[in-house]
């Protein structure tokens, strides 16, 4: 299976699929699946960019309301993560994860899925210590505050993604703390200059992320959010090189990353302490953060993975086949079982462990419960015939009002806006001019 890999997206899906086709007609190999690591974007509307979080000079709609409203499709089976500049309305309606718009499937805030015999799993958004334990309490229309928290990662989706088995690919928007250590730092360093600090005080990236990281030991994982291109290899138990990450404390500094084109305000860097990891295995895990969708290139990546459905995808053929898209049965089990923990409050319920012997044993029942339930089905796990999109919400560039029970354009919401801006220099000269006349007649 040949696999392309993106960094952040920024609504850039046209020029995305472009360079793909464009490297498929140089190489000769045909891909099968697109893996995006965040900032989507899937701006529906204009009435999306009110949950979009970034300065209003940023706001824009992109290219995604044309693959939502049919105009296009994606060309390429497409699987997506969050970041922390999202359509986070339309990314919360999909919280366990489902088809954004035809061909591109989102894993939800945090997810996993079989992918032609390949289990890939995902994190959406970024750490922030303070939204870490709480439950998911943000409300449309969004606070100034919730906008943001809205796109932190939660200790409930990590200890969940914890509780999977090996996956063969991670995603994550953010990078796994410490993991610039696995690499060429001095490089790393050399293109960003301004991580020094947070590189001296192992506060640059995720510590969940070095957790699951830690824990699952995947072979691939894929990353964005810092705009640059940077490999690693992390060693795990004895492989035979030093295991950087895995010798790290239980107790982890909070990493307050920069986070480009974002208004919210760094707060001060505390510990944060972390459930411990499993047993090392001797396996490596293959890192790759990519570059953001920009001319400069650096990201994409190509590469191949063997699997079970190779036959399938090399057949010859001019249509390009539709890679098997699988529920994973174990991430099922696994959100089943701790359903009763999830919170829609602020305050979030105490969280069981990983390593909790009963939770482990609970989940192994409710897969085999689950093999009872589908043994008389035919594809129960095929997520094509169980999902199906839907559009949720108008699909243009306008933007609805239910004072006037129309939509807006672009243009119009931009005149209301300079109106509203110009009335209030107006009055603003107005009250200026009364108060000199009063002080005259004083």
């Amino acid at each position: 299976m040949r696999i392309a890999v993106e960094g952040c997206s920024h609504g850039e899906l046209d020029v995305i699929y472009d360079a793909i086709l464009a490297e498929e007609q140089s190489s000769g190999e045909r891909v099968d699946v697109v893996l995006l690591c965040g900032d989507f974007q899937a701006i529906r509307n204009a009435t999306d960019l009110e949950s979009l979080a970034v300065p209003l000079k940023y706001r824009r709609m992109g290219d995604f309301h044309r693959y939502y409203a049919g105009e296009k499709t994606a060309p390429i089976l497409t699987l997506v993560i969050g970041g922390n500049h999202e359509a986070s309305n339309y990314m919360w309606e999909l919280y366990y994860g489902g088809w954004l718009a035809p061909n591109i499937y989102y894993l939800g805030a945090a997810g996993s899925v079989d992918l032609g015999g390949i289990v890939v799993a995902g994190a959406s958004g970024i750490f922030k210590r303070h939204d870490y334990t709480a439950g998911r309490f943000e409300h449309q229309p969004y606070s100034p505050s919730g906008i943001r928290s809205v796109y932190h990662t939660r200790q409930f989706d990590i200890i969940k993604l914890g509780l999977l088995q090996r996956p063969q690919i991670f995603l994550s928007h953010d990078w796994p703390n410490g993991i610039e250590h696995c690499g060429d730092v001095t490089a790393l360093l050399r293109k960003k200059p301004f991580f020094r600090e947070e590189v001296a005080t192992s506060t640059l990236g995720s510590p969940p992320l070095q957790m699951l990281l830690d824990a699952l030991h995947p072979a691939y994982w894929f990353s964005a959010h810092l705009h640059v291109r940077f490999a690693a290899t992390v060693y795990f138990g004895d492989a035979g090189q030093s295991d950087t990450l895995a010798v790290r404390s239980n107790t982890i500094l909070n990493p307050e990353v920069l986070e480009i084109s974002d208004e919210e305000n760094a707060t001060a860097v505390s510990a944060v302490a972390m459930p411990a990891a499993v047993p090392h295995r001797p396996e490596t895990t293959q890192f790759l953060a990519l570059n953001k969708c920009s001319p400069r290139g650096d990201f994409l990546h190509f590469f191949t993975l063997p699997t079970p459905a190779d036959p399938f995808l090399h057949a010859s053929t001019e249509a390009r086949p539709q890679v098997p898209l699988l529920y994973n049965k174990r991430w099922l089990a696994i959100t089943r079982v701790m359903d009763p923990y999830f919170s829609l409050q602020r305050r979030q319920m105490p969280l069981p462990s990983i390593q909790d012997p009963s939770l482990r044993e609970r989940i192994c029942e409710e897969e085999a419960r689950l093999d009872t339930l589908f043994a008389d089905k035919v594809n129960p796990l095929d997520v094509r015939a169980v999902q199906h999109f839907q559009h949720t919400a108008p699909a243009s560039a306008t933007a609805y009002t239910s004072q006037h029970r129309r939509f807006l354009s672009v243009e119009e919401i931009a005149k209301i806006r300079a109106s509203a801006l110009e009335r209030r220099r107006k009055r603003g000269a107005a009250q200026r001019s009364v108060r000199a006349y009063q002080n005259l007649d004083t």
